[in-house]
Formats: structure tokens, sequence, C-alpha cells
């Protein structure tokens, strides 16, 4: 056997171990450094798109935000002229409802104003919101009801009643073949209440129909 010379050292009989190892290691780096660049890349690329969207949204809404600018005034008149004609139209409409009771005064008024017939004579009347008292004196007894019929045919009027009929009490009455008999007649008239009542009305010795 031989022995080793001295001075010899000793070398690899697998070289290509070492290099494929080295090659190995060598494509792990690239790889890793590709992976990185490419993630580099991503989030630079997803940065400037997020980048270029808020830019273009910051655009839409200062578009926008000046289109409204133009037109706050605008809006704002508008918006002044609705209310204001909302309040004149429930304005006209509460003095409507306010103004019914002294419609229906009038109307009766009117109508007992044509009253040809002098059977019935109207002594006193009260008016209030939504029905009318009727105080007459009647010639006969069938007159008051004929009388009332008429008055009930009035617009607005929902409901009539003759609430007595009888002889007059009064001596002086009895005697008088004119005011044979005392009527008391009542008028309802349609419509709701309002808050504020229109106020009574009376008028003497006014001439009557029905």
């Amino acid at each position: 056997m031989t022995a080793a010379r001295p001075g010899l050292r000793g070398f690899n009989l697998l070289p290509h171990r070492q290099r494929d190892a080295r090659l190995a290691r060598r494509r792990r780096y690239i790889e890793w450094s590709c992976a990185a660049v490419c993630g580099c890349v991503a989030v630079a690329l997803l940065m400037m798109w997020q980048t270029f969207e808020r830019s273009h949204h910051d655009r839409e809404r200062s578009a926008i935000e000046q289109k409204l600018a133009a037109l706050a005034s605008p809006l704002a008149e508008h918006v002044r002229l609705t209310g204001e004609a909302s309040n004149e139209r429930l304005q006209n409409e509460r003095a409507a409802k306010r103004s019914e009771p002294l419609v229906h005064l009038l109307d009766l008024f009117d109508a007992l104003s044509q009253e040809s017939s002098e059977s019935v004579v109207v002594r006193q009347l009260r008016h209030r919101e939504r029905e009318t008292e009727l105080l007459a004196t009647s010639t006969d007894h069938a007159a008051p009801s004929a009388w009332l019929n008429r008055l009930a045919g009035l617009k607005g009027v929902k409901d009539s009643d003759l609430s007595d009929v009888h002889r007059a009490t009064n001596a002086a009455n009895a005697t008088d073949p004119a005011t044979a008999f005392e009527v008391t007649a009542h008028l309802k008239w349609d419509g709701e209440p309002v808050k504020s009542k229109a106020p009574a009305a009376s008028s003497p010795n006014t001439r009557g129909k029905k």
C-alpha cells in the first residue's frame, strides 16, 4: 500500500455537487429578487391607480360642487317662492273657512229679502258658526213648515228643523192674527268648525220664508 505523500492535499471527487448547490442558491436569489421586484412593481402600480382614481374623483367632486354653487341661489329662490306659495294657499284656505259663516248669513239675508209672503215674519235671528236660529211669527200653523223648506234649499244648509211652533202667549199678540203663532226654527250649515268663531248676528224685524 502506497502511503500518501506529505504535502499533497485532498481533492473533491464530485465537484459538480458544489456547482449545482451554488447554481441552486443563485436561482433562489434570482427568484426571490424577481418576486420582490414584481411585488414592488405591483404595489407601485396599485398606488398609481388609486392616486389616479382619487384625482379623477376629486375633479368630478369639484365640478359638481361648482355646479351646485352656481345653482345655490336659484334653488334658494325656488324654495322661498314655494314656501310663500304654500303659505298663501294655507292662508286662503283658512280665510275661506273663516268666511263661510258670513257667506251663509248673507245668503240667508238674500233669501229672506226675496220672500214675498207675509205669513211668516222673522223677529229675531241668531247666527253662529254652523247654525242659525230664527225666531218668527206666523199667521197660521202650516205656513212655517213651507217657509223653512224654502230656506233649507239654500246652498250649504245640511239640516233644518222647527223646534217650536205655538200660539203666542202674549195677550196682545194672541188677539192679532198676524202674530197668532210664534215659531223657532234652526238651520245647520255644512263645514268643519274653525278655531275662531264668527260673531253672532241678530236682525230684528226681518221678513222670512218657509
